[in-house]
C-alpha cells in the first residue's frame, strides 16, 4: 500500500465510476481526508472545497502527484 501524505493530489472514486481530483488533508489510520478540487456527482451536488473521506484501498483512491503543485 502507497504512504498518503498530507498536501498529495489525488483521484478516489467507485472502481467503475466518476473520479475525482483533490487533495489530501488528513491522514488516519485506515482512511484519508480529501478536500475536493472539482464538483462531484450528479450535476455537481457536491461542490468543489467538500471534504470526503475515502478508505486507503488501491481501487478507490490513485495518487496524481507527489506534492501539492497548485
Amino acid at each position: 500500500m502507497p504512504e498518503y501524505k498530507i498536501g498529495m493530489k489525488v483521484k478516489f472514486g467507485r472502481p467503475n465510476g466518476q473520479k475525482t481530483i483533490g487533495e489530501i488533508v488528513k491522514v488516519n489510520a485506515k482512511t484519508v481526508k480529501v478536500k475536493t478540487h472539482e464538483a462531484r456527482g450528479r450535476n455537481g451536488r457536491s461542490r468543489t472545497g467538500t471534504i470526503w473521506g475515502v478508505p486507503k484501498n488501491d481501487r478507490v483512491i490513485e495518487i496524481v502527484s507527489e506534492k501539492n503543485d497548485r
